[in-house]
């Protein structure tokens, strides 16, 4: 199933929506996804703009575990050492902290030095 990809680190429920976006199934398979699918799929997880709308009532904020390895970023930027010119921010990285403030203080200096270092290239 395309939706349980072992190279996607997004959300199940996300990554289904945007798959869904793309035109692709539950039920479609990477082995047989057309090169217009593909194409389809890259565009949607690149061009797809979220718009926040407020926080839950229900007590439901919580801290994600996991994300992009920090040795696979380059600090000083946050640019991926994988992928060149992809940079990353925030709860997009392998980052832990306890709630309360140091998650948002991690996500805005990773956005910032991400913002930076890409307005310098």
């Amino acid at each position: 199933m395309v939706l349980k990809s072992k190279g996607v680190n997004l959300p199940s429920r996300l990554w289904e929506k945007l798959a869904l976006l793309a035109g692709i199934t539950p039920e479609d398979r990477w082995a047989k996804l057309s090169r217009e699918s593909a194409n389809r799929l890259v565009q949607v997880l690149t061009a797809t703009t979220l718009h926040v709308t407020g926080k839950s009532m229900n007590k439901e904020e919580f801290v994600t575990c996991g994300g992009i390895p920090l040795n696979e970023i380059d600090s000083k930027t946050m640019q991926s050492r994988v992928v060149p010119n992809l940079y990353f921010a925030g709860e997009a990285l392998d980052i832990d902290g306890i709630t309360g403030g140091y998650n948002f203080q991690a996500a805005w200096t990773t956005g910032w030095i991400a913002g930076q270092s890409m307005a310098s290239t």
